[in-house]
């Protein structure tokens, strides 16, 4: 039942992330944290309730999470992602380990382009000859602000679905 628990937390987790990168477009570096803290205590938790992962799986697990976060620091060093969602996803990745973690790269990067494609629309419309706007307002800001992707979204939405098949696959019949 702790497994439960801590499955329940890193779903928490995730619905923070959704909210905090949707309202602040920050995603903290206490969330990022306290969700790779949480997996060491996700595999404790297994070994005690006898669902135990082979050595090899957590290596491999880590091994994929660092090379992710490796791709990911070069893409923030081009500019092209936020330093929360560098953190985020090898860490969402290291949950996933080697069975979700094609599905949760997949989801993420689809509801991340989907949110793209909309802010990109939204931005175009605000562009066009039709749109009017009666504030006055600082146009740098407006257009550093309006080109921003809330990428958390997706991550929190991936991890979701990493939190819903860790649940699966426990078998706990508690419902």
């Amino acid at each position: 039942m702790l497994t439960l628990v801590i499955l329940i937390i890193f779903s928490s987790l995730m619905v923070w992330a959704a909210y905090s990168d949707l309202t602040r477009l920050t995603l903290s570096n206490k969330l990022c944290l306290a969700t790779a803290a949480l997996y060491p205590a996700y595999l404790l938790t297994l070994y005690l309730e006898g669902h135990a992962l082979p050595l090899q799986d957590i290596l491999i697990a880590l091994a994929v999470a660092a090379v992710i976060f490796i791709v990911c620091a070069v893409f923030f060093a081009l500019n092209v992602m936020g330093g929360g969602d560098v953190k985020l996803i090898p860490v969402v990745a290291l949950w996933a380990g080697t069975a979700h973690i094609l599905d949760f790269l997949l989801i993420t990067s689809l509801i991340g382009g989907l949110f793209a494609l909309v802010i990109i629309v939204i931005n175009r419309f605000k562009t066009s000859k039709y749109y009017k706007s009666s504030v006055n307002i600082n146009l740098s800001m407006a257009e550093k602000k309006e080109s921003v992707v809330p990428y958390g979204v997706g991550i929190a939405i991936g991890g979701l679905y990493v939190a819903y098949q860790l649940f699966v696959a426990l078998d706990l019949n508690v419902i």
